[in-house]
C-alpha cells in the first residue's frame, strides 16, 4: 500500500519502504509535524514513487513486504536522485542476516535498530542531512559556472561542510592533496587564502537557513556553528551590508550568491575579516 499526501504541502516527502507496520506507524507519529510520508510496502512501489518526485529521505527495511531485499533499490535511489539521505531500519534478529547486511554494504547514511528507536534523535540527524542536502542542491547551480574549475572540487566539499567548523586540513584530506596546494590553487586565482572560501560557504549556508527555517537567527547560528549570534550578525553586516532580518526578507543565499560571485569576479573589494569574526 503506498499512502500519498495532499500535494498542497511544503513539508518535504519521506518515504518509507518496510511492511513493518508497526515501526512506520511510531515514525509517522513522530515526523508528521516535519515530513510528508510516503509509505511504500514493495520495492516496486517505491520505485513508482520515485518516477512521480524526489524525496528528502528514505527509511527502509532489510526486505520489503514481497521479501525482496531493499539493497538494490538503495543503488538505484542515488543512480535517479543522488545523495538523498537513507535511514536502514533494522531488527535484532535481522540484523546478521544476509539482507540486513547486504543494506548496511551499502553505506546508508545511518542504521537503527527499530527495538532501541529514537526517534526524535533520528528525526533530527535525518533533519539536518536533508537540509545540507538541499542546501548544495540550491546553491552550487548558481555557482558553479563563476568559479575557476580548479577551485571547484574544494568550493563543492566546503559547502556541504558549511553547517559545521571546518578546517583547512579537512579539505585537503578529503581531496586528497596537500594543505600548500590548496593554498597555491587559491592564490593562483586572485582567492586571499582557503579561509577566504570556507567563511563565504558559511555564510551562504546562513543565507539559505535564513530564508527556508523559520527559526530565531540565534537558534540558526548556533545550528550552524557560529562562535555566537552576535558573530553571524557581523559576517552578514560585513559581507552583504545587511542585517539577517533583511537578508531573509531580500532572498537569502540568492543575494548572497550574487555577492560571492562579485567578489570572485573583484566587483566589490574583498571584506575585511579580523579574528574572531567567524568561527
Amino acid at each position: 500500500m503506498i499512502a500519498i499526501a495532499p500535494a498542497a504541502t511544503d513539508r518535504p516527502v519521506l518515504l518509507t519502504l518496510s511492511a513493518d507496520y508497526a515501526a512506520i506507524e511510531r515514525v509517522r507519529r513522530g515526523v508528521q509535524s516535519e515530513f510528508v510520508l510516503l509509505r511504500c510496502a514493495t520495492v516496486r512501489q517505491a520505485l513508482d514513487a520515485l518516477a512521480a518526485s524526489r524525496p528528502a529521505g528514505v527509511l527502509l527495511s532489510a526486505t520489503d513486504g514481497e521479501g525482496a531485499r531493499t539493497a538494490p533499490f538503495v543503488l538505484q535511489l542515488r543512480a535517479l536522485c543522488g545523495q538523498v539521505p537513507v535511514i536502514a531500519m533494522l531488527r535484532r534478529a535481522e540484523s546478521l542476516s544476509p539482507a540486513a547486511l547486504a543494506l548496511i554494504g551499502v553505506a546508508p547514511t545511518g542504521v537503527v535498530t527499530v527495538e532501541d528507536l529514537d526517534l526524535p534523535s533520528v528525526m533530527r540527524g535525518l533533519t539536518g542531512r536533508v537540509w545540507r542536502t538541499d542546501f548544495v542542491a540550491t546553491v552550487w547551480p548558481l555557482l558553479e559556472g563563476d568559479v575557476p574549475r580548479p577551485l571547484r572540487p574544494m568550493l563543492r566539499y566546503a559547502l556541504t561542510r558549511a553547517g559545521e567548523p571546518l578546517r583547512v586540513q579537512d579539505i585537503a584530506d578529503a581531496l586528497g592533496v596537500d594543505r600548500k596546494t590548496l593554498w597555491r590553487r587559491c592564490r593562483a586565482h586572485g582567492m586571499q587564502n582557503v579561509r577566504a572560501l570556507t567563511r563565504w560557504c558559511r555564510l551562504l549556508a546562513a543565507a539559505h537557513a535564513l530564508r527556508t527555517q523559520p527559526g530565531a537567527v540565534d537558534s540558526i547560528a548556533e545550528d550552524l556553528a557560529f562562535a555566537s549570534p552576535t558573530a553571524m550578525r557581523n559576517a552578514i553586516r560585513r559581507y552583504l551590508r545587511l542585517t539577517p532580518t533583511a537578508l531573509r526578507a531580500s532572498g537569502g543565499e540568492q543575494l548572497a550568491c550574487a555577492a560571492f560571485r562579485a567578489w570572485m569576479q573583484r566587483k566589490a573589494p574583498p571584506p575585511v575579516v579580523t579574528l574572531g569574526d567567524v568561527a
